[in-house]
């Protein structure tokens, strides 16, 4: 072929992703096909006879080796969007998801109608987001949240701390802590906030065998998979939750598909804690409960 232009590449590369069984295979070829050109997909669109240097080609090729692998788009152009951040990710962190940022929405929502009621505490918000990965839903939160003191991003994994304070500073976000923790029961004890936030890993470790390569082949098996239920990690924030929020204290927690009702159980029958609400995704799946503290 004399020259490689924007249509002729995306209809190819749709072909071979076809054959390979890639998910998506036309929008991964324009997603991977604008990150190179440094533009938006639909983009493409404008300029489909625009030809393509050799220097684009062969950053393209490498582009689409990673893909037939399986390999995440995300992980592969590096970034992702949240709300209105755009974050780095890499094999540290998970993937944020779209319906995560519903549960952000949750915890604006409660704060804001504290707020209109008088309730802002002294100081401004106090929260903790507990397995913040790449940071999305602690930044998301310091970006939309007023008069916020702080918010306490922390994980287990040193690489995934160290990606979330740099999403921070990307996005010139403010408000922001981040700690090396296996959980909340590793703070210190007199630790008291306003809010506890947590998408944890809520995967049975038999659900494995459902996901697709680009998920369980790739993202951090410590950010997927709880155990042989999918409720442990929800299970220890639910206990150690009550000791760590101030009277009225918000608990705001993503759940697996079918995991509501159990963590409804698990919050009645914690001491301090006291069910609030449950909210569904936009495929009316329940994907979120809220608690608040005796």
């Amino acid at each position: 072929m004399a020259s490689w232009t924007v249509l002729t590449l995306v209809r190819t590369t749709t072909e071979y992703f076809q054959k390979r069984s890639i998910p998506a295979p036309r929008l991964s070829a324009e997603y991977l096909l604008a990150d190179v050109l440094g533009c938006r997909r639909l983009d493409l669109y404008l300029d489909f006879d625009r030809p393509l240097t050799a220097s684009e080609i062969d950053a393209y090729r490498g582009h689409v080796r990673r893909r037939s692998t399986h390999e995440p788009i995300e992980y592969i152009t590096g970034k992702t969007g949240f709300r209105e951040l755009e974050l780095a990710v890499d094999s540290r962190v998970l993937i944020p998801r779209p319906e995560t940022e519903q549960l952000v929405d949750e915890v604006l929502e409660w704060a804001r109608a504290e707020s209109r009621c008088g309730r802002v505490p002294s100081g401004g918000w106090r929260l903790i987001d507990v397995g913040t990965g790449s940071g999305a839903i602690a930044s998301a939160l310091a970006q939309e949240l007023d008069d916020l003191d702080y918010i306490l991003g922390i994980d287990s994994s040193p690489g995934a701390i160290v990606v979330a304070r740099g999403n921070a500073e990307r996005n010139r976000v403010q408000r922001t802590r981040w700690v090396v923790a296996d959980g909340l029961a590793a703070l210190d004890p007199r630790l008291r906030v306003d809010a506890i936030v947590a998408n944890p890993p809520y995967l049975a470790d038999e659900e494995r065998a459902l996901l697709e390569p680009q998920v369980v082949d790739w993202e951090p098996e410590a950010a997927l998979f709880a155990g042989p239920r999918g409720d442990e990690a929800l299970a220890v924030i639910v206990t150690a939750a009550a000791e760590r929020l101030r009277p009225a204290g918000l608990l705001a927690l993503e759940v697996g598909a079918g995991q509501a009702a159990g963590v409804r159980e698990l919050i009645a029958a914690s001491a301090g804690l006291e069910h609030l609400s449950t909210y569904r995704d936009h495929n009316g799946i329940e994907r979120g409960v809220l608690a608040l503290a005796d």
